[in-house]
């Protein structure tokens, strides 16, 4: 990795200076590396002889010389110059850049791949989508993110699972069931079916609420899913449900649209590792285990006949309610079971995608993990803004398909799996996102995920034309005979420095837990091709040597393109478009 090799040169050339009295300094400071923005300068640059200036009592440019003398004849460096003040600049050597095109093309998919980063095991939980309606397409954005995220991080060498927490119980599932059951009756009733007395009075309080015109209390769900359950039920088993008990309808409703989720899911290729029920943390008796488990630590109390839970002792704004005065539990409860569930399965890191409005839930959750006895770095919360939707430049609100909510399904089947990954992973979660339906489909270079994929089908055309040519087709096999010295101008520079620091982009959006950065670097990196295509010709049979050089830098490009779109982003690397 270009950046830890660079790292460790500087602090060597400190660490010299120092023992040598050169330096006379007692620590020794953080290292920067950056790309200037000059890269006529060098191809990396550092600034730590202008931060080692007070310390040593000496002028930046002196140190700066200091450290030059003790880094040179390093094989990595063709040239170290000093500019300005003190910055000291790189220019890295052609034979350390050619021995790292050759590893690209030698290991393949795995080039990038990290191993044992940190000894933490990791659980990131997302989507996590009450099983009580269809996904909408803020839930996409979470599924592409946390995807994503464990996609990076396994490659960077974390060891991650992967969760969705599944709400199935309590008095949203209840009202799922009672919603279904009046739909199913009134379905019934179309059909000619008798419904008694008190049928027609579940039919009548949930058709009353629909058709409200004022807003009360909402007892019942009301989208059009809720009167296409009704109608599978009878379909499924006629008119002898008359007599079952809610949570009859309870049970069919949520298992279906939990079995519509996981085949959306897989379809988006999303995988979870657990499909983890609450129901569960009621059956296992958690809820109990985890209040108790506060208790231990003395951070419950009791106050009118209810327990609470001492979140202020841990920077919460007031405490919380565990037990009501009832004797039923809080969704805050469950939260502190599910979440101790987790630690004790030996997940020392747990990280959560929530929606922004979650804002508030975050400071409670975190004074309860530090209240089981875990630091606060246990838990990392990723909040994310929501997704608008647009077409032809107008926000799109309803869906023109059911005149409700647009959802994630919806979108999907229009834009198809790759171009909705990618638009929705390339910005910071806590940023809106302004989704346009026309531009995810638009093929052209404005198209960000046609933008990247197209540099990799171009590749691939050039290799097969390469093995259409007589005079070139043997080359495709030979990539590692390859005279690389034959690489010249900036262009070619430029794309092999961009491909070579592709392990440092990936470790580093690993460990901040942002894999939109590799958007970027993937656009990038198809920018630097796309210019180096233009200038440089690839294929010139009356040059098979520089053809063969060039083949291989479009190979180590193709690879890492193919290793981020596969790998990384979970979407298709196409060989021709």
């Amino acid at each position: 990795m270009l950046l830890k090799s660079l790292h460790e040169r500087v602090q060597k050339a400190l660490q010299a200076a120092q023992t040598t009295g050169e330096l006379k300094i007692e620590t020794l400071p953080d290292i920067q590396i950056e790309i200037p923005r000059d890269t006529t300068h060098g191809d990396y640059a550092t600034n730590v002889a202008l931060g080692l200036a007070k310390p040593a009592r000496m002028s930046p440019r002196s140190i700066a010389e200091i450290l030059k003398k003790h880094l040179e004849g390093d094989p990595l460096f063709e040239n170290i110059g000093i500019a300005g003040p003190g910055f000291i600049n790189f220019r890295l050597s052609g034979r350390f850049l050619y021995q790292g095109l050759q590893q690209v093309i030698a290991k393949k998919e795995a080039y990038g791949q990290q191993y044992n980063t940190d000894a933490h095991r990791y659980l990131i939980e997302f989507v996590s989508a009450n099983p009580t309606g269809p996904l909408h397409f803020g839930h996409g954005r979470w599924a592409v993110l946390g995807d994503c995220l464990a996609r990076l991080m396994r490659t960077a060498g974390y060891e991650v699972s992967t969760e969705f927490y599944i709400n199935d119980t309590g008095t949203q599932i209840q009202n799922l069931g009672a919603s279904v059951q009046a739909t199913y009756l009134k379905y019934a009733q179309s059909q000619g079916h008798r419904i008694g007395e008190h049928g027609e009075s579940k039919i009548q309080a949930y058709y009353a609420e629909k058709n409200a015109t004022t807003q009360g209390k909402v007892s019942f769900y009301h989208g059009g899913y809720i009167e296409t359950l009704g109608e599978a039920m009878f379909k499924e088993y006629g008119a002898d449900l008359q007599d079952q008990p809610v949570s009859f309808f309870c049970d069919y409703a949520k298992s279906t649209i939990l079995r519509s989720q996981q085949a959306q899911m897989e379809a988006f290729g999303v995988h979870f590792d657990e499909w983890y029920p609450e129901s569960r943390l009621h059956g296992e008796g958690a809820i109990q285990a985890g209040i108790e488990a506060l208790g231990r630590n003395q951070s419950t109390y009791e106050k009118e006949g209810a327990l609470w839970f001492r979140s202020t002792d841990y920077g919460d704004d007031k405490d919380r309610v565990l037990i009501k005065s009832g004797g039923n539990s809080t969704y805050f409860a469950n939260d502190v079971a599910y979440h101790h569930d987790k630690l004790q399965r030996g997940i020392d890191r747990l990280i959560n995608i929530w929606g922004a409005d979650h804002h508030g839930y975050v400071a409670r959750v975190k004074a309860a993990i530090q209240a089981l006895g875990h630091s606060e770095d246990a838990l990392n919360v990723i909040l994310g803004q929501i997704v608008h939707l647009y077409r032809n430049g107008e926000q799109i609100r309803m869906s023109k398909r059911t005149g409700e909510m647009v959802s994630f399904e919806e979108v999907f089947e229009e834009v198809g799996k790759d171009a909705t990954r990618y638009l929705l992973m390339q910005r910071s979660p806590d940023s809106n996102i302004d989704f346009d339906l026309e531009l995810a489909k638009t093929q052209s270079s404005d198209n960000p995920v046609f933008y990247v994929q197209y540099a990799h089908a171009r590749i691939c055309s050039i290799f097969r034309t390469a093995q259409q040519s007589e005079t070139l087709s043997g080359l495709v096999e030979n990539l590692s005979q390859a005279n690389l010295t034959l690489l010249k101008g900036p262009e070619a520079r430029r794309l092999i420095l961009k491909i070579l620091s592709y392990p440092d982009e990936l470790l580093f959006a690993a460990h901040v837990k942002e894999p939109h950065r590799l958007t970027s670097y993937a656009q990038e990196l198809a920018s630097a091709f796309h210019s180096f295509y233009k200038q440089c010709r690839v294929l010139d049979e009356s040059q098979p040597e520089l053809s063969l050089a060039r083949l291989t830098l479009a190979e180590a490009t193709r690879q890492t393109l193919n290793n981020l779109l596969t790998g990384i982003f979970g979407i298709s690397a196409p060989e021709s478009m």
